[in-house]
């Protein structure tokens, strides 16, 4: 490592050393997006170095967020007691797009090896298909081919660093979430939305004209979730119109990606992001413009993302209740150097 990028994270990691006891009631905030020492290498707003601790590199991220401090106060969420399951069934994508497999589960009736009455299953899942959260090592900053906090794509192909194994061993993913039901706005607002598997880019407009009709603020530390409609158009397709969007098209809703959106981003301190669509930004992304949001969550920040959600239950949820903020545990597989999971994701009212 250069004596210049050392430099750069001694200075990130004096910043966050602030940071330690929690955000929620300390007063403390992260520096200015254009404040944040240069790290060599990277663009502007990198923050590698700044959650490392005693010399060993982080390697969950933002998720370093979520205190205890920050957690008992998401837990004042928790008032009438219900709760809505964020996962799609496994089955739910026919048509997995990117070339991978889709979902199988094998029965087994053990009576016949056993002599007595009782079943097992096994099933295959590819990670990336359906309901999912991306760890940081999904998807490296392509121009130097590197992951969170530094880890060469050479590093992520051999070695468990910044698994997803990670965060369960801190306990999963436990916070306030924030739904910003950006398709329900639309709709009363406009009408008829654009199409779920069109390029449509979603604003930081769009979602702060959401926040405010919806009647909702974040506060750092949140999980933001995105409804766009996805989930919702897969559910009511054909199923040819799902083999057109999915498999054959590989092209679909999301946040847009550009700079606005990274440094609103960034002045929101998400712990986590995620979303009813395929990628969570609008896909795919235009590269060498420089703003894949996915560059800039996964890699530049550690923020893992959340993609096809099934947010129509809690979106009606949230409507009947005109709360629009909710207590969120998500427990991912347990798996040593896991690069994707099913979220196992769970809102409580």
């Amino acid at each position: 490592m250069s004596d210049t990028l050392k430099n750069a994270q001694s200075r990130l990691a004096d910043v966050a050393s602030t940071l330690t006891g929690g955000i929620i009631g300390s007063g403390h905030q992260f520096p200015a997006f254009d404040d944040l020492p240069k790290v060599p290498g990277e663009p502007q707003g990198c923050i590698w170095g700044m959650f490392d601790r005693n010399g060993k590199k982080d390697e969950i991220g933002t998720l370093n967020l979520l205190t205890p401090a920050l957690v008992q106060a998401a837990s004042r969420e928790i008032q009438s007691g219900e709760h809505v399951q964020l996962d799609w069934p496994l089955e739910n994508v026919q048509f997995p797009g990117f070339g991978r497999k889709e979902f199988h589960q094998k029965k087994i009736d053990l009576k016949p090896s056993l002599g007595f009455c009782a079943m097992d299953d096994e099933v295959y899942i590819n990670t990336q298909s359906g309901s999912q959260w991306d760890s940081l090592k999904h998807f490296a900053h392509q121009a130097t081919g590197k992951y969170y906090n530094g880890l060469t794509h050479d590093e992520a192909t051999r070695t468990i660093t910044n698994g997803i194994h990670n965060w369960c061993e801190r306990g999963g993913i436990v916070g306030r979430g924030v739904l910003v039901d950006w398709l329900r706005w639309y709709e009363h607002k406009h009408g008829n939305p654009p199409s779920p598997v069109s390029r449509h880019g979603i604003t930081v407009e769009e979602l702060e004209e959401t926040l405010k009709w919806q009647g909702t603020s974040t506060r750092p530390g949140d999980i933001l979730i995105i409804r766009s409609g996805y989930v919702r158009w897969h559910n009511n397709a054909s199923t040819a119109e799902r083999k057109s969007g999915t498999q054959d098209n590989s092209v679909a809703i999301g946040m847009q990606g550009d700079e606005k959106s990274v440094r609103w981003l960034y002045d929101h301190h998400f712990a986590a992001v995620a979303g009813d669509t395929v990628a969570f930004e609008a896909w795919p992304p235009i590269l060498d413009e420089g703003y894949c949001l996915h560059e800039w969550l996964l890699v530049q920040w550690g923020t893992p993302i959340g993609e096809m959600w099934n947010l129509e239950e809690l979106s009606e949820l949230c409507a009947q209740k005109n709360r629009w903020t909710f207590f969120l545990t998500s427990a991912p597989l347990h798996v040593k150097g896991g690069i994707g999971s099913p979220p196992g994701a769970i809102a409580i009212f």
